[in-house]
């Protein structure tokens, strides 16, 4: 009888060391963060979201730019761009500020490149942009997307234009680089600090209302070149 019980004590007392070590382990087929990693991770979302909800109260309470300035219009082409369940807003590019750069646009455009195309940045206050063909077929969540293009680089083009609120400019991988393609975007704001390193070739002339509700994933229907 006692050599039954010393063995149920030994069996007992494993029992309670391997229950004690899966709890302080967390057992060898629990994956998930350690309690530590997600109390940090819930703070840095939470500081994120701070940083952001601060961002937009700020542009909220700061005027859009009403700076304007004189563009050459000399050989003007002018393009009417349709949003999905948005509406039109039509584009002038002027060839006498980026001869090169106005006259692959053009083409993409009256090719119809653009058509089907989703608007894959959006940033308030800031940009809108588009121009990846990936975004057809794969979303604008997909990996890498905002990376391609037609295929064919346009050089870099200097003018004195300025990056004002409607202003049009080419999208490149570097300031000042000869990897613009067929992304551009459109100013949402005055913003110089990217004065002179991507060079601007058009301007919204009407309908920045309808440039303004632009959302990502917004389809653009079409592009008319007159």
């Amino acid at each position: 009888m006692k050599t039954v019980l010393i063995i149920l004590g030994i069996a007992l007392l494993a029992l309670l060391v391997s229950i004690g070590y899966s709890m302080l382990t967390g057992g060898s087929k629990d994956l998930s963060p350690a309690p530590q990693e997600e109390v940090w991770a819930r703070m840095e979302k939470e500081q994120q979201e701070a940083i952001e909800k601060q961002r937009a109260e700020m542009l909220k309470n700061k005027p859009i730019s009403t700076e304007t300035q004189t563009y050459p219009r000399e050989g003007v082409v002018t393009a009417v761009i349709t949003i999905a369940g948005k509406g039109d807003f039509t584009m002038e590019l002027y060839p006498k500020a980026a001869p090169k750069t106005v006259a692959r646009i053009s083409e993409l455009m009256r090719k119809g490149f653009y058509n089907g195309i989703l608007v894959h940045r959006v940033e308030d206050r800031f940009v809108v942009q588009f121009g990846d063909p990936q975004t057809r077929s794969k979303g604008v969540d997909a990996p890498g997307i905002g990376s391609h293009g037609s295929g064919q680089n346009i050089p870099f083009e200097t003018n004195n234009l300025k990056h004002m609120t409607g202003s049009v400019a080419m999208a490149l991988n570097s300031p000042k680089s000869d990897t613009a393609d067929s992304q551009i975007f459109i100013n949402l704001d005055r913003n110089a600090p990217l004065d002179g390193s991507y060079c601007v070739f058009g301007f919204v002339s009407q309908g920045m209302d309808v440039v303004r509700k632009i959302a990502r994933g917004d389809k653009i229907e079409k592009i008319t070149v007159q």
